[in-house]
């Protein structure tokens, strides 16, 4: 006969599958997608190179928009409701990408797709750390891991089929399971919440809190190092004469490292807890920078992949979990969406600024943007520890 205790352990089992099925879906359609979709709509919708860019950009920038005001909805409404339903808006957008005649059509559609993601992202976040209350570090570190692991195998998975059976296939596919991830997400029991989710929380509000504050600066040094990356790697091992598989390996080696880092750390007390595991992994990133410069090729390309995959498994996890834990529990939301605008940010800019420079100093300008924040989080966090004794004291 099953115990009520036998009963929770279920429900909880199953709970934990359907996260880690929405984990799954939820960020197999940027890495499965985003490397098929710019030759897909230059050779069928005749798009230029800087729409085919546009195509993959209006992603972000309205991710970013959205992010700031998703938040409410979150808290308002609970994580449940609106991650179905913007899982679900999300599906019927990448099915339409197929049927769209113009370039600017598929825009369109890029853009809004864009804005779903500002909601059934921090509301994943959000309902992990309610979920993984024993132990919030294993909980989000092993969300993260399932997020790398379709960071290592969503892009040759995604290729592969889009080669044998069309990019329409592939579209179509990555929908179905999006409406699946929907289904098990309206599936799910919400845990209750304390306090009055009629509560506003305002983004401005939210920033000025210093942990918070942090996370979200920790955030954006980690994400515009790895989009630094993102060019300088690819363009300074072409110049060399290294090809695309050999340049795939390496940012498999990334992932790899990454979801091995998140599976390991599972405590939180462990490297200074979440916050010092976010400066620590940023530190990772700025090394790995120099080396990226410093190194010959591909000796500094291969060490940089491999440190930036230590921080990237440091600092993800950390973040979030400290978002989370420093939010109030009625905008927790708010600040997990937050931080996905300075996540998304950081994508904007990294690129950006590694383009402005070239790729043999993109590594330099990434160290020093991100030794700058490592520093300024650094002294923040001493400033906070040292007011309450300085009172004391006097």
């Amino acid at each position: 006969m099953q115990t009520e205790a036998d009963a929770r352990q279920g429900a909880g089992l199953l709970a934990w599958l359907a996260l880690g099925w929405v984990a799954l879906v939820a960020f197999l359609d940027t890495f499965a997608i985003v490397p098929i979709l710019a030759p897909y709509a230059k050779r069928a919708l005749g798009a230029s190179e800087v729409q085919a860019g546009l195509v993959l950009s209006l992603y972000s920038l309205t991710n970013l928009v959205a992010n700031f005001y998703s938040g409410a909805l979150i808290d308002r409404f609970g994580r449940r409701l609106p991650m179905a339903l913007s899982l679900w808006a999300a599906g019927g957008l990448i099915a339409l990408y197929p049927s769209a005649l113009h370039v600017e059509t598929l825009m369109a559609l890029r853009a809004l797709h864009g804005a779903t993601g500002a909601v059934f992202v921090p509301a994943l976040f959000a309902l992990v750390g309610e979920y993984g209350k024993h132990n919030r570090t294993g909980a989000m570190g092993g969300i993260g891991a399932l997020i790398g692991l379709v960071a290592l195998l969503g892009p040759p998975l995604g290729g592969m089929i889009a080669k044998h059976y069309g990019e329409s296939a592939l579209l179509w596919g990555v929908a179905g399971l999006m409406f699946v991830g929907g289904a098990a997400a309206w599936r799910l029991h919400e845990p209750a919440h304390e306090g009055d989710r009629s509560a506003r929380a305002t983004p401005l509000g939210l920033i000025r809190r210093p942990a918070l504050r942090a996370a979200y600066l920790l955030t954006l040094g980690m994400t515009a190092l790895m989009g630094m990356l993102t060019f300088a790697l690819p363009v300074s091992l072409a110049a060399a004469g290294y090809d695309a598989a050999y340049r795939g390996r390496m940012f498999g080696l990334l992932a790899l490292v990454s979801i091995v880092m998140m599976v390991v750390v599972r405590r939180g007390a462990l490297l200074g807890g979440a916050y010092g595991r976010a400066q620590l992994g940023l530190g990772f990133f700025v090394v790995g920078a120099i080396a990226l410069n410093a190194l010959s090729v591909p000796t500094g390309a291969w060490v940089a992949v491999a440190l930036f995959g230590i921080g990237f498994g440091l600092t993800f996890p950390a973040t979030h979990l400290t978002a989370f834990e420093h939010a109030p529990d009625t905008m927790r939301g708010a600040a997990l969406a937050i931080l996905h605008a300075f996540y998304s940010l950081g994508y904007v800019i990294g690129p950006a600024a590694a383009g402005r420079v070239g790729s043999d100093a993109a590594g330099y300008l990434g160290a020093v943007f991100g030794a700058a924040i490592v520093l300024a989080t650094a002294l923040s966090k001493r400033r906070r520890y040292d007011a309450p004794n300085l009172r004391k004291r006097s």
